[in-house]
């Protein structure tokens, strides 16, 4: 089976500076970064970058020692480029940020708790069924 071509907006690059600082470069997001976080998800060998509260853009294909290292790193610097389809045009940088760790993510709470005691017309729906059945 023939493999499927790989979007050039899809390719990033991971480096490390003589410092041990390690930047992130991938090509910019539809909209602008704010408060931007990361997890680094060990399982899956993948950072999920989140760019702002509704992007977020999950990096993967991690090697081992990529991923030993962004373990010990405490800031991830982001550099999102300007895409191009040129490729001997001058890249332009676009948005330029740090982000911190952070744990995964809180799964979003439902508005029903599993363990949520019946409401009052559901209580209610129980006690006609019982005196019927008693009837």
């Amino acid at each position: 089976m023939a493999k499927k071509p790989i979007n050039p907006k899809d390719v990033y690059e991971l480096m490390e500076n003589d410092q041990g600082e390690i930047m992130l470069l991938l090509y910019a997001g539809e909209t602008a970064p704010q408060k931007a976080s990361f997890h680094l998800n060990e399982e899956r060998k993948c950072i999920e970058l989140y760019r702002n509260p509704k992007d977020t853009v999950i990096i993967e294909g991690l090697e081992k020692d990529s991923i030993i290292k962004l373990k010990q790193t405490k800031i991830l610097y982001i550099c999102e480029i300007k895409y191009n389809e040129n490729p001997d045009s001058e890249n332009e940088i676009l948005y330029a940020y740090p982000t911190n760790p952070i744990k995964a993510p809180q799964q979003p709470k439902s508005n029903v708790s599993q363990t949520a005691e019946p409401s009052i017309s559901e209580k209610a729906k129980q006690a006609r069924e019982k005196i019927l059945k008693k009837a």
